[in-house]
Parts: structure tokens; sequence; C-alpha cells
């Protein structure tokens, strides 16, 4: 995908910018002025032929009077044009009960834990371990 391709998002964006300029009684022009581009520029957002960076639709969103995910608002992903890597849901749910075999029984006794020293210290030694990124191997958790 080309950096400078248009893309669906992108679209989606200036469809909301006019959406919400309309909405506010606002020409191109006055919009423009507001956050010093030309009415030309504005004219670019909502065709998106121009794509409107991060600080100016913080910008827009301010002025327009909407917070900025309303500019994403209605928006799916589209795994084709993105190419999105998506987990099943089979997947998801298998990560997560492998992840709940790890972690739960490890909360659960750390929660039974009174001294606040041996907590403290075990944190440490969780923190301390963690650092030193050993090869990871597979255990299976009774």
């Amino acid at each position: 995908m080309l950096l400078d391709k248009i893309t669906p998002v992108d679209v989606h964006i200036a469809q909301k910018l006019r959406q919400f300029r309309v909405a506010a009684a606002m020409t191109q022009e006055q919009l423009g002025d507001l956050i010093g581009v030309t009415f030309q520029q504005i004219q670019k957002y909502e065709k998106a032929q121009n794509r409107v960076s991060a600080s100016k639709l913080f910008e827009l969103s301010q002025l327009l009077n909407k917070p900025v995910g309303a500019f994403f608002a209605g928006l799916k992903a589209d795994r084709d044009y993105y190419n999105y890597d998506f987990k099943s849901d089979k997947k998801q749910v298998k990560d997560e009960v492998e992840f709940n075999k790890e972690i739960l029984p490890l909360v659960r006794a750390f929660n039974r834990i009174d001294d606040l020293q041996a907590k403290k210290h075990l944190i440490a030694l969780a923190a301390s371990i963690a650092r030193q990124k050993p090869k990871r191997v597979k255990h299976s958790y009774s």
C-alpha cells in the first residue's frame, strides 16, 4: 500500500468533516480561516483529496464542538483493505483459557497472603525474573 493512498478511513473522516461543518452552519472559508488554511484546503479535506493530520483533526473537533472520536463513529474495520491479521474467535477463547490457567492460580495464592512485606518481596521477585527474559518454555500447570 502506498503511503499517500487515500484510505476508506480518510473518506469517512472527510464525510464527517463536511457533515459537522454544515451542521455548525459554517462555510468552508470560515472554517479554513479559523484553523489557518484556505477554503480550498477545506475542500480537499472534505473530498478526501488530502488527509487531515492528527493535530488538525483535534483542532477541527474543538471548533466544531465534537469529540475527536465522532469523526470515526460508524467505521468498521475493512479486513480486505488493511490486510489485518484478526484472531478468530476460537483462537481468542483458547488464548484466554491458557492465560487464565496460568494467572488465576497465581492471583488466588497471592490474595491469600496476609503479610504485606511478603507480597512486596514477591512483586519484586516477579519483576526481577521478568527483566531476565528467559527463553519461553511451555509448561502445563496443575
